[in-house]
């Protein structure tokens, strides 16, 4: 009845706002008044506890010409002709379709974060769709967290199908859509024929026609197919329509199902579409945890987007910080923060944890039912148990407080902050509620933290954190979102605490970069705060200074870091320290000029600012220097080390002291290298382990990769397997412990043990490690050392010309790129394998 009604009304599609319109044409061709709020809950378009009234269908009857509702239940009952639309065919489909389908791709790509044009293809979807293919499938899934970008790869394949010549047909539409269906009371199949151009009794020959559809698919496409657009039980009336389709056309190869929705989605309701599993290609394998088979941005997306952004991009961030920049969401946020001048190249440690902030502060914190938002939130992680790493939340256990902020939690769950995934089996039901990422998570649990020590940044939390977070990734993360709390609210005297975190060399080194970031921002900007403006109007405290400082640390990043400490009004000896340290990166990144410019603020300083060193970090590193510039072996230096390791320093060393001294120690014990005197070396290093009895565990590994390269060059093979065990042990059971640099050195130790074992076949896998870790920290130095120790072993060269010869090449490129004189280097090269030959034979 109520299609007989619109086909009088002329009607093809219904809208709230034409029941007015239809209420007026009923009342004048009846004379009888069905009100415009009575035809919306007949359309669905408002709810409505009854069935229509008898009046009501009787009056609609009467419109449509029968005499009453019982007189058209009577001719609807007789059996009708089967009538054929003869203008019905495959191009007339195609047509029909592909204006339901530029109308929804110019809405969602009006919705995109970033302007759609300036958006990119992703090669993943082309290859998922080239599998979904070739097999013997009829349906497929894209399943990801929300702000994965789905929607707009999707977009994209769309555009180029339709674009090309095929003879496929592509009807596309999102979740909103369906949502009108339901509303309306129609049966989702026959909106869809009614789309294409059907009535109820008109067949669908035209689809099963071979000769008219001449090889074309036809692609039923739905984005965002989530529970959370609908209400109640709507979901699963959608679902099981939906899957009627599925079952009706499954066995015809034309016809393709194509959906996108939210991994928890799938999750929850795969057991409701996988009953033909056969017929569905999923692809699940970035993430199955998540259950996602959209991958994040990978490096080489990420610099397409961001040329296509701003085609005027010179330089690119480094790999390490791009990846904070993998996620399609984030990449979002900071666009419509830099859109007027987009660059990633001002991206540094914290820009991650501001865009999640201002997410969180847009989508949580202001909006309906933030107050319930807060609250619901602490009360899921107070049910957590930090202790047994138990993230995730049984939903019959916190079922109450749900119900309690129900408003609040579907609010949650539609901007993807949390998730509800159903893990029931044969055995029992349970149903768990996650939050969306970690990072979500991470700054929940350190809100609560801090609630709950009264906002402040103190001792009792560093020791809350401790004991809380043992070996848990979460620990850094919430640490982290604690420093930051306290940078907002004038808390920076407190850092030095960090000395009292329980963190390895890696976590320790991150928070470093992250911390050097912040206070660089607390010094640039919050000017309007006096204690952040009065924070560097003073010596960096004892605690804080040092924490700053381990060879380990040396990276790209470290030099941002040791820079914002030279913000401070420092003390001479720090000075020299913090100088010591840029030039040390300098250095290892083969940066000759920012070495000169380091060597000439040290020259500044007055000699007695130097006595308090056990060894002159002056002379080590203008040592260094000669020998990288000119392949000059300063004498007068290794004299200083000759008197050193004959009268090492008596005096009990305080902890900073320690500190301070240890970075010299190892500096000066690589220096000695240039000299090419392994005996000297390890005689030193004996030494340096005489006068620090307890030392960290990287500076350990710094000395012992020292002895390893001795003991290598002196081919004392039993000696370097009794270095390298320990450290290759190490390194397996406790790779988090290790940093970049170290990992670089550590690969370095292979090919030594490489060569002197004869295996050569490993050499370039190890080779190509350190080149990426290299590649990615900005440390040059290592690869040059290598490349040095390779074409040092005469051996090699006759074994495997070709990687001699490519190494070589290597070494001339690096050098001529760093502005060093790659005959210095090979010229050293001849004279170090005659001394080690005359050595050995001695």
């Amino acid at each position: 009845m109520k299609s007989r009604v619109l086909a009088n009304a002329n009607i093809r599609s219904i809208t709230p706002g034409d029941c007015k319109a239809l209420a007026l044409q009923i009342y004048v061709k009846t004379k009888l008044t069905v009100s415009e709020t009575t035809l919306k809950r007949v359309y669905g378009f408002a709810y409505s506890k009854f069935k229509p009234s008898l009046f009501t269908i009787n009056v609609m009857a009467k419109y449509c010409g029968f005499e009453g509702w019982d007189s058209f239940c009577e001719q609807e009952s007789l059996p009708a002709e089967k009538s054929q639309n003869e203008h019905i065919d495959w191009r007339t489909l195609s047509y029909n379709a592909a204006k339901i389908t530029q109308f929804t791709l110019q809405a969602l790509k009006n919705r995109s974060g970033i302007p759609f044009n300036q958006t990119i293809r992703r090669k993943f979807i082309n290859d998922h769709f080239e599998e979904f293919l070739r097999g013997d499938y009829t349906a497929t899934v894209f399943a990801a967290p929300s702000g994965y970008g789905k929607t707009i790869g999707l977009c994209h394949w769309i555009d180029e199908k339709l674009d090309s010549d095929s003879n496929d047909i592509i009807l596309f539409f999102s979740s909103s859509a369906l949502m009108n269906v339901f509303l309306s009371g129609r049966d989702l199949n026959d909106w869809l024929l009614a789309l294409l151009g059907y009535s109820h009794e008109e067949d669908i020959e035209a689809l099963f026609d071979i000769s008219k559809r001449n090889g074309g698919k036809f692609y039923l496409i739905i984005d965002g197919f989530d529970e959370h657009m609908f209400k109640n039980d709507q979901f699963e009336l959608v679902l099981t329509q939906l899957m009627d389709i599925f079952s009706f056309y499954q066995s015809h190869e034309w016809f393709k199902l194509v959906l996108t929705m939210r991994s928890a989605n799938w999750i929850n309701n795969k057991h409701n579409m996988e009953f033909g599993l056969k017929n569905w290609y999923t692809g699940f394998i970035t993430d199955h945890d998540l259950t996602t088979n959209v991958p994040l941005f990978n490096i080489q997306e990420i610099r397409d987007l961001c040329r296509t952004i701003n085609p005027g991009i010179q330089n690119f961030i480094a790999i390490d910080v791009a990846n904070n920049f993998n996620h399609p969401l984030y990449f979002q946020f900071y666009y419509k923060q830099h859109k007027n001048n987009f660059s990633l190249n001002n991206i540094d440690n914290i820009s991650i944890y501001e865009l999640i902030s201002i997410f969180i502060l847009n989508k949580v914190y202001l909006g309906h039912y933030a107050t319930e938002k807060v609250l619901l939130l602490k009360g899921l992680v107070d049910e957590m148990d930090f202790k047994a790493n138990l993230y995730e939340l049984d939903k019959f256990k916190c079922n109450d407080k749900l119900k309690q902020y129900s408003q609040a939690y579907y609010e949650l769950l539609s901007i993807g902050f949390l998730r509800e995934v159903n893990t029931s089996n044969n055995f029992q039901f349970k149903t768990l509620v996650q939050f969306g990422n970690n990072s979500f998570l991470q700054f929940t649990i350190a809100k609560k933290l801090l609630i709950e020590n009264n906002q402040r940044f103190d001792p009792n939390l560093i020791k809350i954190i401790n004991n809380t977070f043992n070996q848990s990734e979460h620990k850094l993360p919430v640490l982290k979102w604690c420093v930051m709390h306290a940078v907002k609210n004038g808390q920076q005297e407190s850092f030095e605490l960090l000395a009292q975190a329980s963190l390895d060399s890696k976590e320790k080194s991150e928070l470093i970069f992250f911390l050097g970031d912040l206070l660089q921002r607390v010094g640039l900007g919050s000017a309007d705060s006096e204690a952040t403006a009065n924070f560097f109007k003073q010596d960096c405290s004892d605690g804080l200074f040092y924490y700053f400082f381990g060879l380990e640390f040396i990276h790209a990043d470290y030099k941002r870091a040791l820079q914002t400490l030279l913000r401070f009004e420092l003390s001479n000896h720090k000075k020299i320290l913090t100088y010591t340290a840029l030039a040390t990166i300098a250095i290892l990144q083969l940066d000759i000029k920012q070495l000169e410019d380091n060597l000439t603020k040290l020259k500044g300083f007055q000699q007695h600012d130097f006595e308090q060193f056990s060894i002159n970090p002056l002379h080590c590193l203008n040592s260094i220097y000669q020998y990288l510039k000119y392949g000059i072996v300063r004498k007068d230096f290794f004299a200083e080390i000759t008197r050193f390791y004959f009268n090492p320093p008596k005096q009990r060393e305080g902890a900073y002291d320690k500190k301070a001294n240890d970075l010299i120690y190892l500096l000066a014990a690589y220096a000695t290298f240039i000299c090419n005197k392994p005996l000297k070396t390890l005689r030193y290093i004996n030494a340096l382990n005489k006068i620090n009895t307890e030392s960290s565990f990287a500076y350990g590994f710094f000395l012992k990769m020292a002895q390893a390269d001795k003991y290598f060059l002196l081919e004392e093979r039993s000696k370097l397997l009794d270095v390298t065990e320990p450290i290759s042990a190490s390194y397996k059971k406790d790779e988090h412990l290790f940093t970049s640099f170290m990992k670089s050195l550590f690969y370095g130790l292979k090919i030594k043990n490489a060569i002197i074992n004869t295996d050569y076949s490993s050499i370039i896998g190890h080779l190509n490690c350190v080149n990426q870790i290299s590649d990615e920290t900005g440390n040059r130095f290592p690869k040059l050392f290598i490349y040095l120790t390779i074409l040092n072993n005469e051996q090699l060269m006759n074994v495997d010309p070709q990687l001699y010869k490519h190494v070589s090449y290597n070494l001339t490129k690096l050098l001529r790129e760093c502005g060093l004189d790659p005959d210095v280097f090979v010229t050293q090269i001849k004279t170090d394998v005659m001394a080690v030959k005359v050595r050995i034979n001695h």
